[in-house]
């Protein structure tokens, strides 16, 4: 009984000492287009994942934050190229790519470009934007399948926002959001709608990032 106790309390002492020394910080990688590396009226500003990085070294949760896979109008299936071509790239940091980006990233944050949708909206008939929109769906499937390859822990999505007030719009945006939650819910993505936004400035970009700190503090603190 004796021998028994002191494994037991060995067992417990290495287990506290892990539980101390485990790895709390958090590696935040953000992929993403002009609302990521945002800029208004031609000026760049603070993108919605700037917020999110402040709120996690004002926790002192910060490892690391890297938003040098993002860039303008970026696409589902430019992602997708970039994480099969394992896209390099070099910093003051160093070097490193995009597949070892995402096996190391603790948090993922992901928005894609709306503009070829909005630009349909302007010079399509809408019930061609339906067909469109399931592509736009097949598509995000595709990447998050091949995300899920190398990034297990937490994803989130931003939806798109709404520059619009035509009805035929709403519903297409509405459909639209229901095909990317429904994927989202299929990969284990935290979805974040922000339909409800039509201009996109700092104060919404701001609001976006407040959104994002919300969804993913639940899930990644509080659980």
């Amino acid at each position: 009984m004796r021998k028994i106790l002191i494994i037991g309390l060995v067992l417990l002492l290495i287990f506290l000492i892990y539980l101390t020394n485990m790895d709390r910080k958090v590696y935040y990688v953000a992929l993403g287009d002009s609302l990521e590396k945002a800029y208004v009226y031609n000026e760049e500003v603070y993108g919605y994942s700037h917020y999110v990085k402040g709120y996690l070294k004002k926790k002192d949760l910060l490892e690391r934050y890297s938003d040098d896979f993002s860039k303008v109008d970026t696409r589902s299936t430019d992602i997708i190229r970039d994480i099969k071509n394992n896209k390099k790239i070099t910093t003051a940091r160093g070097a490193f790519s995009m597949k070892n980006a995402l096996i190391k990233a603790d948090l993922l944050t992901v928005n894609i470009s709306y503009s070829d949708l909005f630009n349909k909206f302007n010079n399509t008939i809408y019930t061609e934007i339906y067909d469109y929109i399931d592509v736009l769906a097949y598509d995000l499937d595709r990447l998050f399948e091949l995300i899920r390859e190398y990034c297990k822990e937490d994803i989130v999505f931003i939806g798109p926002y709404n520059p619009f007030e035509d009805e035929n719009v709403l519903d297409a945006l509405e459909y639209l959001n229901n095909k990317y939650r429904d994927v989202c819910l299929e990969y284990d993505v935290i979805y974040v709608d922000i339909s409800d936004l039509q201009v996109i400035d700092g104060k919404n970009l701001e609001e976006i990032g407040n959104r994002v700190i919300d969804k993913m503090s639940k899930s990644l603190f509080e659980t």
